[in-house]
């Protein structure tokens, strides 16, 4: 008897979490999606909230900006600015602020490098067009990013993004020229961009962005470059009814929906 009783309460108490988790999530989405636009607030104490809707938004591959509102944990001096966040795990939020990789906690943080009052996120565009390209090969990044941006279409594009990998012929660095690279670029590796230096060349591996990829002969001068298949993500700012149904025909599209 005391144990049907015991499976009942148990049973109850199942039924009762998936009711809260159910009922927060229409409650998100429907918040996320309503009036607002892309943008959608938090306060301090809602980081695992934050770093959640976040998670689903970059998941996507939207790029992702944010608003925050708090101070800085070291100096206690206050802080509101605009970052760009690149990751999230758990209550807190891997950003890039003025060019520099800062994490961002609730209200009461001291680990992180922000203790955030409040959070607006704004995802960037509104659709992805994504699609594979076979492997290019270009005498520069530039001859690369130019054959890639060629494949794009004409919308109101606010991003592309690339993914895959890239054999690049140079020269064989030095420990100290390695380091200068890393250096430079320092914000995409935390973003998850690898790069492996070879003998008489590098090899890059990840998802860089075509005006980061435009840029890269300034401080990788190549000879020659031949890439693997490519997925390029090509962010914009229409929604799925205004994209042309020939092109939702071809592609494939994701939503922050």
């Amino acid at each position: 008897m005391i144990l049907v009783i015991i499976m009942k309460k148990i049973g109850i108490l199942e039924v009762v979490v998936m009711l809260s988790i159910l009922i927060t999530s229409i409650s998100l989405a429907y918040k996320f999606y309503s009036n607002n636009g892309n943008d959608y607030e938090f306060d301090g104490n809602q980081m695992y909230k934050c770093a959640w809707v976040c998670e689903k938004i970059l998941d996507k591959n939207f790029p992702l900006n944010a608003t925050i509102i708090g101070k800085w944990t070291l100096s206690k001096k206050p802080f509101n600015g605009e970052v760009e966040i690149y990751d999230a795990k758990g209550g807190t939020l891997y950003a890039i602020y003025n060019g520099t990789p800062i994490t961002i906690g609730g209200e009461l943080a001291y680990q992180e490098d922000i203790a955030a009052k409040k959070i607006i996120l704004h995802p960037i565009g509104k659709s992805i067009i994504f699609y594979e390209l076979d492997p290019i090969e270009g005498k520069s990044f530039r001859d690369i990013a130019n054959k890639i941006e060629n494949t794009t279409k004409n919308f109101n594009i606010v991003d592309v993004i690339v993914e895959g990998s890239m054999g690049v012929d140079s020269k064989t660095y030095t420990p100290a020229e390695r380091q200068r690279i890393i250096n430079n670029l320092d914000v995409d590796i935390k973003k998850g961009l690898e790069l492996y230096f070879v003998e008489y060349g590098i090899i890059i591996n990840g998802k860089i962005h075509l005006n980061t990829l435009k840029n890269l002969d300034k401080c990788i001068g190549a000879s020659n470059i031949s890439t693997s298949k490519l997925t390029v993500y090509v962010v914009v700012n229409n929604s799925i009814d205004e994209i042309p149904t020939k092109i939702k025909e071809k592609y494939a599209i994701v939503t922050l929906g």
